[in-house]
């Protein structure tokens, strides 16, 4: 009976841990989202002024404990993709939020579920930069991110009214045809 209830309490206590420190992406959503994404940055107005060598160069930033999903994410865009971008070369690379540099090259950036203070480093760096910051979760608005996807019965484009002007990003006009502004 002993044995009965450890297995039991060691559950219990797995299953909390999973509810408090794992968030579930739906795997739909992260192939949307890694389909339209790189879609998206070819539509910034100044997309030759922020990449090097004729490569889109794409970052896509998780927690240590979802560098596997940031890892799907990455092979979603290679397996659309191929490594090219309409004329441009595409580059994709993952990292965690301690490894991010302020020297960073990439042309845009997708950051998975994280802490408030990670999300305010990277749209910090973003925005001054005036590079796009791409969001799994489009609640994570209120941390500043630029634009997200959300699959319900119909895929949706939402853009962040608010922090469209912090990023200094314009896009082309089919852009705002096919968003669904959050103020």
């Amino acid at each position: 009976m002993k044995i009965y209830k450890n297995i039991l309490i060691s559950l219990f206590l797995y299953l909390l841990s999973s509810i408090t420190f794992a968030y579930d992406y739906d795997p739909l959503l992260l192939r949307a989202q890694a389909t339209i994404f790189p879609k998206i940055i070819m539509l910034d107005e100044n997309i030759n002024q922020k990449i090097q060598g004729n490569t889109v160069s794409i970052l896509i930033l998780s927690s240590a404990e979802d560098k596997n999903i940031a890892e799907r994410v990455k092979n979603h865009i290679f397996e659309k993709y191929k490594n090219k971008l309409g004329n441009k070369m595409l580059s994709v690379e993952t990292s965690n939020f301690n490894e991010l540099s302020n020297n960073t090259t990439a042309t845009a950036f997708i950051i998975l579920k994280t802490s408030k203070g990670n999300h305010n480093k990277l749209t910090s760096l973003a925005s001054r930069e005036n590079r796009i910051v791409f969001s799994y979760d489009y609640k994570d608005f209120k941390n500043n991110t630029l634009i997200s996807v959300h699959v319900r019965e119909k895929t949706y484009v939402y853009l962040n009214k608010s922090a469209l002007h912090d990023y200094g990003i314009k896009f082309l006009p089919l852009f705002y045809k096919i968003v669904k502004v959050i103020e």
